[in-house]
């Protein structure tokens, strides 16, 4: 009867310790199943969106008069100076380059009078230096001496219509008077580069407000009256007065930014260096030249040396200004947990068993969030407290609603 008692004692002991490891191994099979992620390592830019405007040092180049044009450049193409960008043939109409060139000579002999010289006469071109000319087979000579006997021997200018010339030197006149007249023999207009640069055909109108010479005169009102855009057309026939070209220096430019709330940027002043990325993920820098504050708004404007190619061909840029930059991991926000009123996650560890481990958040989106990835050693800061915060080989739960306080192990 003993015996029978002992046996049943053992076997009723032996299904408890059974059924205790089979639960055992229930439980902590149920614990693995929790989903887990590994964070990402990235980095979290922080930015504002502004508007910005290429302000450059540019001329724009006109037709002086109507014919067919050749271009000898392409558009970005850099160019050295006196290198020439294009050339209009007349058709033989030469009367637009007398009319300047009778205003040229008219100018060149009030300068030579200003400087107590000889001025130069209706005389000094005549009949017999023609036949001189073609005696010596000097065929294009001719050409030029008829056409200065026919300027010269026109009514005299009036000193009134003469403004932009008489700023001219003396030199430049006789330079410019020259050329003139070759162009006439020739029946060709040259134009050529006053300066290095690169080639444009992208004229939008908007030339002769964002210049250099205009750049203290830009505020918040100012880019909101001049921010109108026109479109031109390169064709083959022009007529005189329209847009053929223009030539950019390329070494530096401004940007005038328009920023809505300064808030973000109060920090910064002039002489900064300020970081931008635009639309297309080109990233440079420029030194702040000057700011102009208008309650909350206004405007930033940056002088910039680098990435012109990425960044001329439109006037107006949407960029980012890069305030800031963290090294951080991308985890799921729905991983983050309170404990202790202390923000941070849940790391798997072995047989179902779960750690807390505190993170510092930087920014958060709808899925997921940022967050920091410590100092050298992985230690974040909280209330004054250091705590070691996760690693980019931690395993963090995704549900941590799902865990069990008896899984937690700290």
């Amino acid at each position: 009867m003993k015996f029978k008692f002992k046996n049943k004692t053992i076997l009723i002991l032996v299904a408890i310790v059974f059924i205790f490891f089979l639960l055992n191994s229930v439980t902590s099979k149920i614990y693995r199943k929790n989903k887990t992620v590994f964070p990402t390592y990235t980095t979290y830019v922080n930015s504002i969106a502004a508007k910005g405007f290429n302000v450059f040092n540019e001329k724009t180049y006109k037709a002086s008069g109507n014919g067919i044009v050749l271009f000898n450049a392409s558009e970005g193409q850099k160019v050295p100076v006196d290198y020439e960008i294009a050339s209009i043939n007349l058709m033989n109409d030469t009367s637009d380059l007398k009319d300047e060139l009778t205003k040229v000579n008219a100018a060149l002999n009030f300068k030579l009078k200003e400087e107590g010289k000889t001025p130069i006469t209706n005389g000094s071109v005549n009949v017999y230096n023609i036949q001189d000319d073609l005696k010596n087979d000097n065929f294009t000579q001719a050409i030029l001496d008829i056409n200065e006997l026919d300027i010269n021997t026109q009514k005299n200018v009036s000193i009134s219509t003469l403004t932009e010339l008489m700023s001219y030197t003396s030199e430049e006149l006789m330079e410019k008077k020259d050329t003139l007249a070759f162009q006439i023999a020739q029946s060709n207009i040259s134009y050529k580069s006053e300066f290095a640069g690169i080639v444009s055909f992208k004229i939008d109108g908007l030339e002769d407000y964002y210049n250099f010479e205009n750049i203290d005169k830009i505020d918040t009102a100012y880019l909101n009256k001049y921010n109108k855009l026109s479109e031109h057309l390169s064709k083959t026939k022009v007529e005189k007065g329209e847009n053929l070209f223009k030539v950019i220096d390329n070494l530096s430019f401004y940007i005038a930014l328009r920023i809505k709330d300064f808030k973000d940027i109060d920090d910064f002043k002039i002489g900064d260096i300020l970081s931008l990325q635009s639309d297309n993920g080109t990233r440079f820098s420029g030194e702040i030249y000057k700011i102009k504050k208008n309650k909350s708004n206004g405007v930033v404007i940056i002088n910039v040396n680098d990435c012109f190619e990425e960044i001329y061909p439109e006037r107006i840029n949407d960029f980012k200004i890069i305030l800031d930059e963290n090294k951080c991991f991308e985890i799921p926000k729905s991983a983050i947990i309170k404990r202790n009123n202390i923000s941070g996650v849940f790391i798997q560890e072995i047989h179902g068993l779960v750690r807390f481990v505190p993170i510092e958040l930087i920014e958060s989106f709808e899925d997921t969030v940022y967050v920091s990835s410590g100092d050298k050693t992985g230690n974040i800061t909280i209330s004054d407290k250091t705590h070691k915060t996760i690693t980019i080989n931690d395993s963090i739960v995704i549900n941590p609603m799902q865990i069990d306080e008896s899984q937690i192990l700290n």
